[in-house]
């Protein structure tokens, strides 16, 4: 099952090593216990990334005020909708 969500980025610094490693981190707890899970986080430009690799989200480019899509594959849509509103928490600092 698929889910996906906007995400807004208003931290100043936009998507920096701290959000991205607390991405990262919160991606491969979820991915411990679950492996077919999958999370790509997507900019307007077109580049992606997954979620499990702060170097790869960094290289994203993401601005603040840009707005992200976060892809969730393989994930009930609650277990999903949790691990959404936590990278939002992470982007929004």
């Amino acid at each position: 099952m698929t889910y996906t969500a906007s995400v807004k980025v208003t931290d100043q610094l936009g998507l920096h090593a701290r959000p991205a490693a607390q991405i990262a981190k919160l991606v491969k707890s979820a991915i411990e216990s679950n492996p077919a899970l999958v999370v790509t986080i997507r900019h307007p430009s077109g580049k992606q990334a997954q979620a499990k690799s702060a170097l790869l989200l960094m290289a994203l480019g993401v601005k603040s005020g840009d707005s992200v899509e976060v892809q969730v594959d393989g994930a009930s849509d609650e277990a999903a909708a949790a691990l959404v509103a936590d990278i939002q928490g992470s982007l929004n600092e």
